[in-house]
């Protein structure tokens, strides 16, 4: 079944954004961290992780070590309700990238 942007749910939501950063050049997957959250987690180059959420009224990640711990944090001005996933994920994206994200290996310079 297709639903339209109004009637996704925030999952689809995420989903379909997280698609768009990769097609932008990010290994971006979503996870599922239980309660009905998921979220979209990118590599970073140093082994840790950036994971994009929204736990508020707009879009934000933690950032984590390669051991797991949160060492930081991207606040962004993205409502997490957002149905435009182009310009959301453009946006996480480019904050991403800011913050030591890896490339995919087909990416295109941007």
């Amino acid at each position: 079944m297709i639903t339209s942007a109004q009637e996704w749910t925030e999952e689809e939501r995420t989903e379909k954004i997280a698609e768009a950063m990769m097609a932008l050049g990010l290994d971006a997957s979503t996870e599922d961290t239980g309660g009905g959250i998921v979220c979209i987690v990118i590599p970073r180059t140093d082994g840790g992780a950036i994971s994009w959420g929204t736990a508020d009224l707009t879009w934000g990640a933690a950032i984590t070590d390669e051991d797991g711990q949160q060492v930081s944090y991207i606040n962004t001005e993205c409502p997490s309700n957002s149905n435009d996933v182009d310009g959301t994920a453009k946006a996480l994206f480019d904050a991403s990238l800011r913050n030591g994200a890896v490339r995919n290996r087909s990416s295109r310079l941007l």
